[in-house]
């Protein structure tokens, strides 16, 4: 049937352009749009050119912004509509569904990294700063990458090739998170006094899979906040260890030095925050 010949089908097609953008909450611009593009024709009244819709084309106005939000183009769109069988319009859908999951898995991939990152800055409110305690942590999931040169990695700048590859690691769309990321000591330098870095870390509330990333060997651990304005960290460091001898805990992890932020002022003035904390046998 031409596009113009509605023959028969005026009590149907009766509704003008406004009572029809009113039911479906459009504008007459897109139904406009529409028309022209082909996807959705009204009826036109051939006496004075208005245009009438039915009510069934409802449905069509919804299943065409449905396929726009979900990633279709016009040109895709009218060729579902014009051209596809239902094998080739199921195919497209379900691509457009898996491409719409793999959108939802990294936005909860940021959702995850923010509300970790908040619980963090929220336990601060009600802890001291500098001050070891044995607390319950989240069930975190872990993405490491091990230092290169471990035996030279006292200083952030020292690691920047590692971070590089840390970071390409865990901006793909199957790693957990880049943020909140971190930097490990093995428990064994710790005690013996050698802060070098022995890995990167990057934290997440998601759950881990086991290839990329593995969760927190215990959800008990003792933590320690340390910003800039406290004592050195070195000392912090001391006191957690101390703080673990003292009450007869067993470490099962490495020390997570956990960075929130890391700034520099324009007066050159060095900023930041950690969260430190090792993981304890329950």
């Amino acid at each position: 049937m031409d596009k113009n010949d509605y023959s028969g089908n005026e009590l149907d097609y009766s509704l003008s352009v406004g009572q029809f953008a009113k039911l479906c909450e459009t504008t007459r611009d897109t139904l406009r749009y529409y028309y022209e593009q082909d996807i959705l024709v009204p009826r036109i009244d051939p006496e004075n050119g208005y245009h009438y819709y039915s009510a069934s084309q409802i449905s069509s106005f919804f299943f065409i912004t449905t396929m726009r939000q979900a990633g279709c183009s016009i040109k895709e769109i009218k060729n579902i509509i014009h051209n596809s069988t239902k094998d080739s319009l199921t195919r497209m859908v379900n691509s457009k569904i898996t491409d719409m999951q793999r959108e939802l898995y990294l936005i909860n991939k940021k959702i995850s990294s923010l509300h970790l990152a908040m619980w963090i800055l929220g336990k601060y409110d009600s802890d001291s700063t500098g001050i070891p305690m044995l607390d319950q942590i989240p069930e975190i999931s872990i993405t490491q990458t091990l230092i290169s040169n471990k035996g030279g990695a006292f200083h952030t700048a020292d690691i920047a090739s590692d971070i590089s590859v840390h970071l390409r690691h865990t901006s793909g769309e199957g790693a957990l998170s880049n943020f909140p990321t971190g930097v490990t000591i093995s428990y064994e330098d710790l005690l013996d006094k050698k802060y070098v870095y022995n890995s990167i870390v990057s934290l997440s509330l998601l759950p881990a899979d086991d290839l990329q990333s593995k969760p927190i060997p215990s959800t008990r651990a003792v933590i320690c906040y340390h910003g800039n304005s406290e004592i050195n960290i070195e000392k912090s460091y001391e006191k957690i260890t101390d703080f673990i001898q003292k009450n007869k805990l067993k470490a099962c992890s490495d020390l997570y030095s956990i960075s929130l932020f890391n700034l520099y002022s324009k007066e050159k003035t060095h900023k930041y925050f950690k969260y430190l904390f090792i993981c304890v046998e329950p």
